[in-house]
């Protein structure tokens, strides 16, 4: 990705023009995107069409990520706490070693996503898709897991185990 694509997508999501930025997404929709650690938190990003993109490391904490499109993206390290992301797309996305304490999953599709060594801890996961997701210790202390779907999720060594 150029620089100057680069300044583009960092001006349109820090200075939170969604509807800009999505209408660029969609002319655009052939180009790489890196936002790799970028600080996002605070933020009103709901709806955002971040499919695809590599988040890896980046800050979401504290931000409204509701409806956001994260599906196929690079979350690898990214901080989610205390983030907004209910009825999110994040299908077949690398959510490895990220934060998601706090974090609201209400309605959130995470099929065939990879969790593994994730913190959930204290997050809502109310009617959350976790099929056939990979939730290899994964922190759940304070989690009720009561109304998620599971089916054939790899749920094994979680670190403390779900309310």
């Amino acid at each position: 990705m150029s620089s100057d694509t680069q300044s583009v997508v960092t001006a349109f999501l820090c200075n939170q023009r969604v509807a800009e930025f999505n209408k660029w997404r969609l002319e655009n929709l052939i180009l790489k995107i890196s936002l790799d650690g970028t600080d996002l938190s605070n933020l009103d990003l709901s709806g955002a069409l971040l499919n695809g993109v590599s988040c890896v490391g980046c800050n979401f904490s504290n931000s409204n990520l509701c409806q956001t499109n994260f599906v196929q993206s690079a979350l690898s390290m990214a901080n989610f706490e205390k983030s907004s992301l209910n009825s999110a797309l994040m299908m077949y996305s690398d959510l490895s070693r990220s934060n998601l304490s706090h974090a609201d999953l209400t309605r959130t599709n995470l099929m065939w996503s990879n969790l593994s060594h994730a913190d959930l801890s204290s997050c809502v996961l109310t009617r959350t898709i976790l099929v056939e997701s990979n939730l290899s210790q994964v922190n759940l202390t304070g989690v009720d897991m009561s109304t998620a779907f599971l089916k054939y999720a790899k749920i094994d060594n979680l670190k403390n185990e779900a309310v």
